[in-house]
């Protein structure tokens, strides 16, 4: 069913069916916002605010600030399927992806790790004409940086994870440490209090690898991520040299990021 078609068929719902509807959703993400259950369900705001309070009083899930998550202990250790991941904030992580991907410079190293907006960044970056070369651990990325022959792709060796793209394990990160790349693109689970977390234990020890082979580390997350954390710690902010989110990053958000001295780059996202 294509997604215009269910939102259609969520608006005819009644409540009760409606908020089971949500309940499915939040099950198979995790975790959510009211701009992103708005768009993927074509709710109104109002009407989704009271739904998530209703089933917040039911004790079926936790609400956040702007959002809700499956009950906290079965949210911290949640891992959505890449397509599940990809269907959230479309527009929001193509144009995270299109500026870091206009920062990129010729003859660059440039790490790219798994994840939907880095994939979004690998396609942007692809479109460019500039040579670089791109070490990535993610077989989609390279497909995708393997359309334009003036970028040098390579491929990390590992264990595929199963229902991913995703390449991860110790022959990886023992390849890591033989690199130091100009750049890494990289993306988090969440972001909380300016922690960064995953929700696998070996998807986090490939990030902390990837982190230290690159000289900038730049943390591409669209506003959504900044939300209560999971179970494995990657990293914190400080770690950061730059963020590049959308513009509804919420002001305590980014005033945390700038205090710590971190760059912080917010893209309007179009309508």
């Amino acid at each position: 069913m294509s997604l215009e078609a269910s939102r259609e068929s969520v608006v005819s719902l009644l409540p009760a069916q409606r908020r089971q509807h949500i309940v499915d959703f939040l099950r198979r993400h995790g975790a959510v916002t009211l701009t992103q259950l708005e768009q993927a369900l074509g709710v109104s705001v109002s009407t989704l605010r009271r739904d998530l309070d209703l089933l917040a009083a039911d004790g079926v899930i936790d609400r956040t600030h702007g959002g809700a998550l499956l009950r906290q202990q079965g949210y911290t250790a949640f891992e959505p399927d890449s397509l599940a991941s990809s269907e959230l904030s479309p527009r929001e992580k193509r144009a995270i992806g299109e500026a870091a991907a206009a920062a990129l410079q010729p003859w660059q190293s440039v790490i790219f790790d798994s994840g939907s907006t880095v994939l979004e960044a690998a396609r942007a970056a692809a479109a460019r004409a500039i040579p670089f070369t791109a070490v990535t651990n993610d077989l989609a990325i390279a497909q995708v940086l393997g359309t334009n022959s003036q970028i040098q792709v390579h491929v990390f060796g590992g264990q595929l994870r199963p229902g991913s793209q995703t390449l991860v394990g110790e022959a990886l990160i023992e390849s890591a440490r033989a690199i130091q790349a100009d750049v890494l693109l990289c993306g988090a689970h969440a972001i909380t209090e300016g922690v960064l977390t995953e929700t696998s234990a070996e998807v986090a020890a490939v990030k902390r690898a990837l982190m230290r082979a690159a000289v900038s580390r730049r943390l591409l997350v669209d506003a959504s991520k900044f939300r209560p954390r999971t179970f494995m710690q990657v990293a914190t902010l400080a770690e950061i040299d730059e963020v590049i989110c959308d513009d509804a990053l919420p002001a305590d958000e980014a005033e945390r990021i700038r205090n710590l001295g971190r760059r912080l780059t917010l893209v309007t996202v179009p309508a």
